[in-house]
């Protein structure tokens, strides 16, 4: 099956677009105030009713930010996490204690941003579909040829999305690849060994490219060149949260 990839988003915040025989499926929204640029965008391509699944890698603001006006504009059904339904009703980036920014360069992004607060979500249950283990694979159910993988570290409600076929990963902030992070770590993590994990994981797909939202897509030979760093890796408070 060949699925296509659209990308019309930026390289600070990725909007990508994956087109299917069943239809569009979104991975993540992005910042509050951005929908109208993101409609514009999308409707060049095809009319936003043709938009059948948002898959949410997790809640932050950057990645939720204009969730509730795409599903107020489409009957599209989020694929998220069970943590990430209740931390979408808050409207707030959520921060697990010993949570950090992963170097002293990422710690400087707490002087520029420090409001990480979206329009909350309350998810209807007939619009939600929870991966609650990596036993639930709604994608596969419906024919496509989508793995959903767990990949906590970055938030406890990070998944990723997995194309075997193709050897395509799409990981959220599991990884980045932008100016401000360095060797391919996102710029906030909560759980370093859990980060570690997810990247051991990422690595036993041996996938071929991996897309971050954050950043060019890289190959995974950079998983394993910077893996290391993780083994002593000290977490930076800051003013507030991550990116």
């Amino acid at each position: 099956m060949h699925i296509k990839i659209h990308e019309i988003g930026g390289y600070a915040v990725r909007n990508y677009l994956l087109e299917t025989p069943d239809g569009i499926i979104a991975i993540d929204t992005g910042y509050a105030g951005q929908f109208p640029a993101f409609r514009a965008k999308f409707e060049r391509l095809w009319p936003l009713s043709e938009l059948r699944h948002i898959f949410l890698t997790h809640h932050h603001d950057d990645h939720s930010g204009f969730l509730g006006e795409l599903m107020a504009s489409t009957d599209a059904k989020v694929i998220l996490h069970p943590l990430a339904v209740e931390y979408l009703k808050t409207g707030q980036s959520h921060e697990k204690p010993g949570a950090g920014y992963s170097s002293f360069t990422a710690s400087l992004f707490s002087l520029v941003k420090k409001d990480f607060s979206f329009p909350p979500v309350s998810l209807p249950p007939e619009r939600a579909i929870i991966v609650e283990t990596e036993d639930d694979q709604p994608f596969e159910e419906l024919g496509l040829p989508f793995r959903i993988l767990h990949l906590p570290g970055h938030t406890d409600d990070s998944i990723g999305l997995f194309l075997p076929q193709t050897g395509e990963l799409f990981c959220g902030d599991a990884a980045m690849n932008a100016v401000i992070s360095k060797a391919r770590h996102t710029i906030w993590i909560e759980d370093v060994a859990e980060f570690h994990r997810s990247w051991d994981k990422m690595l036993s797909l041996d996938p071929g490219k991996i897309y971050p939202s954050h950043g060019n897509p890289f190959p995974p030979k950079d998983l394993s060149r910077y893996r290391h760093y993780l083994d002593c890796k000290t977490l930076i408070p800051g003013i507030k949260r991550r990116n």
